[in-house]
C-alpha cells in the first residue's frame, strides 16, 4: 500500500505523471492498469469520461475514483483539470544552447541509467534456461501491444536470423487464434513494459495451458504477466515509462533481447559440440 503523503498533488506542485510513475508498482493491479493507461495516453484521458477511461483501462469506475483520491484529488474531474494544466504547459526545448545541451545530457543520463538497470536485472541462469528452450523449440510466437509490439517484432527478427521459427503479433485476436496451435515443444513470449496488459497476460496464459513454455519480458517483475510465465526476463526499471511516446524504455528491452541472443548462440554452439 502506498505510504506517501496524501496531501493533494497540486498543492505539492508535483507532476501527476511523475507521481503515477513512482507509485505504479505499489498499486493494486486494477489501479495500476489505470495508471498505466494514463501514463501512456495522457492527452486521450482529458477527453474521456470516467466510464470511457474504465473501459479502455480494463478497470471499474470506482477504481478510477479511488486512484484519484489516493494521489490527492477529490475525484476524476479535479484530477483532469490539473492534468490538463500539466500537459498543456509548453514542452518545446529552449533555443538557448545551454538548455539544449542540458536536455541532451539528461536524455543521455536517463538512457544510460536505464541500460545499467537492465544489466543488473540480467540473470545468467534464467537467460541460459530461456535460451535452451528457444534453441530447441519448433515454433515461437511473440505478442506485444503498442511499443511492446514493436519490440516483439525486433526479437522475432533476431530469432529468425539465427534460424529459429518465430512470428510476432500485434493484433490480439490474431495472436489468440493462432496460439491455438501451440503445444509442447513451442515457446510463447509476451512483452509488456508494465506487465499489466490484459491481452498479453491472456496470450501467455493460453499458451501455457496448451503446453508451450511461457516467457515474459517486462519491466515489472512482480506482475500478472510474470505470474503467467514460466520464466521472466526483467528489462529496465519502472521509473522509465513511455510518457509522450518516448522510446527510452526500448533501451532496456533491447539489452534484454541481445543478452538473450548471446545465450542462444552459446546454447547452439554447445549443441553442435555434442
Amino acid at each position: 500500500m502506498n505510504t506517501k503523503s496524501s496531501a493533494p498533488t497540486a498543492a505539492r506542485h508535483e507532476s501527476i505523471l511523475v507521481r503515477l510513475q513512482e507509485d505504479i508498482d505499489l498499486l493494486p493491479n486494477a489501479l495500476a492498469r489505470i495508471a498505466k493507461y494514463i501514463l501512456e495516453n495522457p492527452e486521450k484521458v482529458l477527453h474521456q469520461s470516467v466510464a470511457e477511461l474504465g473501459e479502455f483501462a480494463g478497470s471499474g469506475e470506482a477504481s478510477i475514483v479511488r486512484l484519484c483520491r489516493q494521489i490527492g484529488f477529490s475525484g476524476f474531474r479535479d484530477f483532469k483539470l490539473v492534468l490538463a494544466a500539466e500537459i498543456g504547459r509548453p514542452g518545446l526545448p529552449s533555443a538557448d544552447p545551454e538548455h539544449r545541451d542540458a536536455a541532451l545530457q539528461s536524455l543521455h543520463d536517463t538512457m544510460s541509467q536505464n541500460l545499467g538497470i537492465a544489466r543488473t536485472n540480467a540473470d545468467p541462469e534464467t537467460l541460459q534456461k530461456v535460451a535452451a528452450a528457444l534453441a530447441a523449440s519448433r515454433r515461437i510466437d511473440l505478442y506485444g501491444a503498442g511499443m511492446s509490439g514493436v519490440t516483439a517484432e525486433l526479437l522475432a527478427y533476431r530469432l529468425l536470423r539465427v534460424g529459429l521459427t518465430a512470428v510476432a503479433f500485434r493484433n490480439s485476436s490474431m495472436a489468440h487464434e493462432v496460439a491455438n496451435g501451440l503445444g509442447p515443444g513451442c515457446v510463447a513470449i509476451g512483452l509488456s513494459i508494465s506487465g499489466l496488459s490484459v491481452d498479453t497476460v491472456q496470450f501467455l496464459k493460453g499458451a501455457r495451458t496448451a503446453g508451450a513454455i511461457a516467457i515474459a519480458i517486462t519491466n515489472r517483475a512482480r506482475s500478472p504477466l510474470s505470474e503467467a510465465a514460466d520464466f521472466t526476463l526483467q528489462a529496465s526499471g519502472l521509473h522509465d515509462r513511455p510518457i509522450g511516446g518516448t522510446l527510452t524504455p526500448m533501451v532496456g528491452k533491447i539489452f534484454a533481447i541481445e543478452s538473450l541472443m548471446l545465450a542462444i548462440a552459446q546454447a547452439m554452439e554447445l549443441s553442435t559440440r555434442k
